[in-house]
């Protein structure tokens, strides 16, 4: 330890020992659904729900889509795992991004990528186009998985709630997939795989106008920062 505080001095007195805070308390349950915490909330049900139903409405249902649109199941699968390779380059890329582009400007742009590619899909019946197309698609979705679970959802709220917010937004994503599998089912039996695409491009929209809207950029920016911007309510300046 002597030998550690000796290269750190590099010569000089080290500073006296800063004192220690205490814990700070967590608001009440009920700060969440006030300003400013309202709109973050927002944002991250939208965002968990639209990626929820994107991951079990879409990508999830492919082999029974390629199914019921008269492929065999073994190139129904070849297919699905040709596009299913797009989910590790997607995360990387939105890793790899978050801090160089920021968060808000990949989501929207993912999100709009995606849109785009969803409009296309449904247009296309080449059986070499088809899976090229899909893997394509795949990509953005799997930027969107990397960054809104990974990193912008809990950069979205203070330390104080940081637990108790995440898991009611996800609580709210993961309740979306209840109702996902009917409403897939009968857009696809009544509209095909268009029907199906038209419900994830609503969402992405509803997502991009809410992420740009509401969202907040935290990309090199610490807690502080951002816990300084905040026009908090009296709960949370007492518990900070």
């Amino acid at each position: 330890m002597q030998a550690i505080e000796k290269e750190a001095a590099q010569g000089q007195p080290l500073p006296p020992p800063a004192p220690t805070t205490p814990a700070p308390v967590a608001p009440d349950l009920g700060t969440l659904f006030t300003a400013p915490l309202l709109s973050r909330m927002i944002v991250g049900a939208i965002c968990l729900i639209t990626i929820n139903t994107l991951l079990y409405g879409f990508v999830t249902w492919l082999p029974v889509f390629f199914v019921k649109q008269g492929l065999s199941v073994a190139t129904s699968f070849g297919y699905s795992l040709l596009m299913a390779l797009g989910a590790p380059v997607g995360s990387a890329i939105g890793a790899l991004t978050a801090d160089r582009w920021g968060r808000k400007p990949t989501i929207i742009g993912a999100s709009l990528i995606t849109v785009a590619l969803g409009i296309l899909y449904p247009m296309i019946s080449d059986p070499i186009l088809l899976p090229a197309v899909g893997f394509a698609l795949t990509v953005p979705i799997y930027v969107l998985v990397a960054l809104l679970f990974g990193i912008y959802i809990p950069e979205l709220f203070p330390t104080e709630v940081r637990l108790r917010a995440s898991g009611i937004v996800n609580t709210l994503g993961r309740g979306a997939t209840i109702v996902t599998p009917f409403l897939v089912v009968s857009l696809f039996e009544s509209r095909g795989v268009a029907g199906v695409m038209a419900l994830m491009i609503g969402l992405l929209v509803v997502q991009i106008i809410t992420v740009w809207a509401l969202g907040i950029e935290p990309r090199h920016r610490s807690l502080e920062e951002l816990k300084a911007e905040e026009t908090a309510s009296p709960v949370l300046k007492e518990a900070s």
